[in-house]
């Protein structure tokens, strides 16, 4: 690793600000990288020369890509040589064991005050931070944030046939019994059209994010982490979602569908794949899914199915999770940086816009350019199938919601998305409280560990049993051994963790 070395300097700034030098200030930066293969070396790309010749700071590159990073960086932390900065968007590094634990990494947020003026404005022009959850245990911030807002607040959305509908002469269903009738009629009124029995009501899988059962659950209250089956309810009590009556209202339903021939038949045994080839086809009647247009489906599902307001047995009402647009770390600087200042200068010059959009897009012109009419940013579509010249998604991005709602236009695709939230929101059922605060809560090392362990054994139990219930339905027994196995799994010791994490988050 060279060494990085100081600048000579020749007194004054130039017309950005910083510092005139005689020689430029090296750094060493560790890059984790997707996609290696076709993106030329960093230095040679024209955006990551005019930041030398802006900042006066050249970069030495050392490019790790994706699947190799968690050795790399383990090696490099314990060889005690350290790069200057870590920057990776993809590739995750453990704050409580590098910053917290050993010192490795430096608590940045006396720095970002001083030194990154863009990050800062960014941040204090949202009504909430958005970068509250990178916060380690001991509660400072290790990094540097990373994020593309879109100004969406759920993950997951229900979708109908409205052609379908229209065919059967149908009204849309506001409630689960309509709903059931409705897919009772998708099943035998041929709404397809080819004299067929072919048409599936429901498709879906058991365990994908937007396909499975975790995004039919809101429909019964049940608003489960994306990544664990726990939830915050609106008293701020963390949750285990596998034994609410929610959870076996949801479970008794879809085998009510499934002895009925109402969802797709390979449901327990299909993949993600295997739903979005179908939803391709068209020939479905209801779904989940991130949203309808630009996901491979355009002239299968989208051009038929519309927006669903979710219904819920009597007496309850839908719960969908709620997405916080949130940073993750995406850079980092190490204990052995001998130019700090220098260093969050440089940080804070890739998150200026035009900088910042030149490394993720390409260049002004090829990548992106400036909106005549309102002067905002259009990203521009280019063939990408050759050798690129920018970052692309390696590069560092701050982009929180009002920022870019300011400076961006958005794609249609997600104006789109932007408007099914809007309509769930205004409906009043979406979650109080996000489960996202579970991913940030601030675990010690140790504690996160055994809580790997246990989401292990709790995810094991919970799908299979979710296959059984399906095919096989719910009687008391079956249920009150279901409930009572997760008495052995510690499952209150892990739900007392996040708890107390959650007690210590200002969380809103």
């Amino acid at each position: 690793m060279a060494e990085s070395t100081t600048a000579g300097a020749a007194g004054g700034f130039n017309e950005s600000g910083y510092p005139i030098v005689n020689e430029p200030l090296t750094l060493n930066v560790m890059l984790g990288i997707r996609n290696m293969d076709s993106m030329i070396e960093p230095n040679d790309m024209k955006v990551i020369q005019d930041l030398e010749a802006k900042t006066g700071i050249h970069i030495e590159w050392e490019m790790i890509k994706e699947s190799d990073w968690d050795t790399k960086l383990n090696l490099r932390f314990a060889s005690g040589e350290y790069p200057d900065i870590i920057l990776s968007t993809s590739g995750k590094v453990d704050v409580e064991e590098y910053g917290v634990t050993q010192g490795l990494l430096l608590p940045l947020d006396d720095l970002t005050a001083q030194y990154m003026p863009v990050y800062t404005e960014r941040i204090e022009g949202e009504d909430t931070d958005p970068t509250a959850g990178m916060a380690a245990s001991d509660g400072k911030k290790y990094g540097i944030g990373n994020l593309v807002g879109q100004n969406i607040n759920t993950q997951a959305h229900y979708f109908i046939n409205q052609t379908w509908l229209d065919q059967l002469g149908l009204p849309m269903p506001t409630t689960l019994e309509e709903l059931t009738e409705t897919l009772r009629a998708f099943k035998s009124g041929d709404p397809n059209g080819n004299g067929e029995a072919d048409e599936i009501p429901v498709e879906m899988d058991l365990t994908s994010n937007y396909y499975g059962v975790r995004w039919m659950l809101p429909m019964f209250g049940v608003p489960v982490d994306p990544l664990k089956w726990i939830y915050i309810d609106n008293d701020k009590k963390v949750q285990f979602a596998a034994n609410q009556e929610g959870f076996r209202q949801c479970l008794e339903w879809l085998h009510l569908l499934y002895e009925e021939g109402l969802v797709d038949a390979e449901i327990l045994s299909q993949d993600v794949n295997a739903v979005q080839t179908k939803l391709a086809g068209g020939n479905a009647g209801f779904f989940t899914a991130w949203r309808l247009t630009a996901k491979g489906w355009d002239d299968g599902v989208a051009k038929d199915c519309v927006l669903y307001m979710p219904a819920a047995p009597e007496g309850s009402k839908p719960c969908l999770a709620r997405y916080l647009e949130v940073a993750k770390n995406g850079a980092y600087v190490t204990s052995t940086n001998q130019h700090l200042p220098e260093t969050m200068r440089w940080l804070d010059a890739l998150l200026e816009t035009e900088t910042m959009f030149s490394m993720y897009y390409g260049a002004e012109g090829p990548g992106w350019e400036y909106n005549k009419e309102n002067g905002k940013i259009d990203s521009v579509v280019t063939d990408t199938s050759g050798t690129l010249d920018f970052l692309g998604s390696n590069a560092l991005f701050f982009a929180p919601g009002s920022y870019i709602g300011e400076v961006f236009n958005m794609a249609q695709q997600r104006i789109e998305k932007t408007e099914y939230c809007q309509i769930y929101e205004e409906a009043g059922i979406i979650q109080k409280y996000s489960d996202d605060y579970l991913g940030m809560a601030p675990l010690t090392s140790e504690q996160h560990q055994n809580c790997l362990l246990i989401e292990t054994d709790i995810d094991n139990a919970v799908k299979e049993y979710m296959a059984r219930f399906i095919s096989e339905g719910i009687t008391d027994d079956s249920w009150n051994a279901f409930v009572s196995m997760f008495d052995g799994m510690k499952i209150n010791d892990y739900l007392k963790v996040y708890q107390d994490a959650i007690d210590q988050m200002d969380i809103k």
